[in-house]
């Protein structure tokens, strides 16, 4: 009985089973004769892979009885197998074709792979080499820009040693002793996708070491010999640091002279060439030639005629600070190609002849151009222009954007055609205030990755960052490539910013300054179309507002050179840098405007 009932239900099941299975090729859900079918489960078909990372692609197949399958990649057959793995090793963007052949037909699947770079946790560090030398029982603290320490999913960790001792976990290193001796510090960071480690040495000092110099006219220019004319005066003032400078000795041609000052104004009498030496606080010192030449300010004015441009003709020297502008080849203009000095000149004068923006980056980046003619002093009205595009706000006429730049002229003293001689700062509305500061320095330090921030420190011991926006500007480096140096130095005035959040309307204002300023909505602003197409906003400038360094008038006939520079130091929050733009130069006794 047991046995029937058995057999009855294997017939019954196998009835059951040829049902289904009919039912099933009716149906044509399983049948030799259907096309094969790929199933990506991945709802965009973006697939994003880390540069050296595997990736693999395992789709779920049906109806692939004897498929074949070919994965292409950008074109390129890359696999015939059912899953497909890669690595790249570089970042990028890649396009992947799958198709599937049967005796039924194919199936295809488009895909797309973004390799990303490793989000390393690079270190750079505001200060060159691998040596700092500080004076003991100094309260030190260095703050350290490290890639990507902002990505939440990062996982970083930071390790602090002394002398191979753990001592901080903290992002920011407290350092402070008063035990004289060389310290070895070590930073290292990890994240879970790589490591990094920096070494550096202190030098903690009883008394720090000092220099003493004369600077250069210009970054490019580096010779500190001086230029001037028989009766004019040369002001002189050294860089000093390391060192509180309390008494000076100067003395001409190795004769002491009546001078105690930091300045010493030099006025030879007769052509030829002065040594002039310096020594302070009775210490070692340093000297500077002062050639006076066999020529007069008359002999060397070079009169225009009909033939002659009132635009400038020649860039001299582009040396912006980092910033967000520079080097950017997607909405700041340029090529990629400015790896060189002449490169970076040949493309600004390019932008200038066709009244494009040229940036200057952060405070004192510069640049110096010149004319086909002199442009003389009229005494009576503005001599000379400068485009920039400040801008007010529409509605409440204040704010909006003003980013001064410092504006110097030059003569060709020495008639060699080049702006190695003597400059003048223009006289503004900020000259002789306390705030204004007139021999401020910035130190930049080239990033040790790409997309960092741009780490500074100043002349007074204070530490910042021109920021990386990766929202706005996407180039590896906002540190100018021609700059071959690990770090430069840019030296000028500073103005006392105006940068300002405006709790009314929420954005960042730049507030203007009176009068003296390019890029600047001031009262000598000649117009404030800022449209482009050539008459943007300008500014009219005086040459007799020229002054030394010491803030003393000088007259000067006539000029040949016009160097700006930015004059503030700031940050407008998420906009950036504050940075001058320039857009032309204009002699105004030629244009008549």
């Amino acid at each position: 009985m047991i046995k029937k009932l058995f057999s009855y239900i294997c017939i019954l099941s196998a009835i059951l089973v040829g049902g289904m299975l009919s039912s099933c090729n009716k149906d044509e859900l399983i049948s030799s004769d259907l096309a094969p079918q790929i199933i990506i489960d991945n709802e965009t078909g973006i697939f994003e892979v880390k540069v050296g990372e595997e990736l693999t692609i395992e789709p779920i197949y049906k109806n692939v009885s004897g498929a074949e399958y070919t994965w292409r990649v950008d074109k390129v057959v890359a696999s015939t197998d059912p899953i497909f793995t890669a690595t790249w090793n570089e970042p990028g963007q890649h396009y992947i074709d799958l198709t599937v052949t049967t005796e039924a037909g194919s199936a295809n699947e488009e895909m797309r792979v973004d390799v990303i770079d490793l989000k390393l946790p690079t270190i750079s560090l505001p200060f060159t080499g691998n040596e700092i030398s500080l004076k003991s029982g100094t309260d030190y603290m260095l703050t350290p820009e490290i890639a990507n320490a902002d990505d939440e999913d990062s996982k970083l960790t930071i390790e602090w040693l002394v002398d191979g001792k753990p001592y901080s976990t903290e992002r920011t290193f407290h350092f402070t002793s008063d035990i004289i001796g060389d310290y070895v510090v070590t930073i290292k960071t990890a994240n879970e996708d790589g490591t990094d480690e920096r070494q550096f040495t202190i030098h903690l000092l009883d008394t720090l070491p000092f220099t003493l110099e004369f600077p250069s006219q210009s970054y490019f220019n580096t010779s500190t010999t001086r230029y001037t004319f028989a009766g004019r005066t040369v002001m002189l003032r050294p860089i000093i640091t390391g060192l509180e400078a309390t008494n000076y000795e100067w003395s001409v041609n190795g004769s002491p002279v009546e001078c105690d000052t930091e300045i010493f104004a030099f006025t030879p009498d007769s052509p030829g060439e002065y040594v002039i030496n310096l020594t302070v606080n009775g210490l070692a010192g340093t000297s500077v030639i002062v050639k006076c030449v066999d020529g007069s300010e008359e002999s060397r004015y070079r009169k225009p005629s009909g033939s002659n441009s009132a635009r400038s003709d020649k860039v001299y020297e582009w040396v912006p600070a980092p910033g967000q502008f520079i080097g950017d080849n997607q909405t700041g203009g340029m090529t990629g190609d400015e790896t060189t000095h002449e490169a970076a000149i040949t493309w600004a004068e390019q932008r200038l002849d066709k009244y494009q923006y040229v940036s200057l980056g952060g405070f004192g980046g510069y640049i110096i151009v010149g004319f086909d003619h002199s442009i003389e002093n009229r005494e009576i009205s503005y001599d000379f222009s400068i485009q920039g595009n400040a801008f007010l706000n529409v509605s409440t006429g204040d704010g909006g954007s003003n980013e001064p730049g410092i504006v110097y002229v030059s003569q060709d003293v020495n008639g060699n055609g080049l702006p190695d001689d003597e400059w003048y700062e223009l006289r503004g509305s900020e000259t002789g205030k306390a705030e204004t500061l007139t021999d401020y320095a910035v130190t930049y330090y080239r990033p040790s990755a790409p997309k960092m921030n741009v780490q500074w420190v100043d002349c007074l011991g204070q530490i910042g960052s021109i920021d990386y926006l990766a929202a706005f500007h996407r180039q590896d480096y906002y540190y100018p490539a021609w700059i071959k140096e690990d770090s430069y130095t840019l030296r000028g005035t500073r103005l006392k910013d105006r940068t300002v959040l405006n709790s009314s309307t929420g954005m960042w204002d730049n507030n203007l300054f009176e009068w003296g300023y390019s890029d600047n909505m001031g009262g000598d602003t000649l117009s404030s179309d800022n449209a482009g197409g050539g008459e943007g906003q300008r500014n009219g400038f005086l040459i007799k507002n020229a002054m030394y360094c010491n803030g003393e008038h000088i007259n000067l006939k006539y000029i040949d050179f016009i160097k700006v520079q930015t004059g503030v130091n700031s940050k407008a929050g998420w906009l950036g840098e504050v940075s001058t733009e320039v857009f032309g130069f204009e002699d105004l006794n030629i244009s008549g405007k």
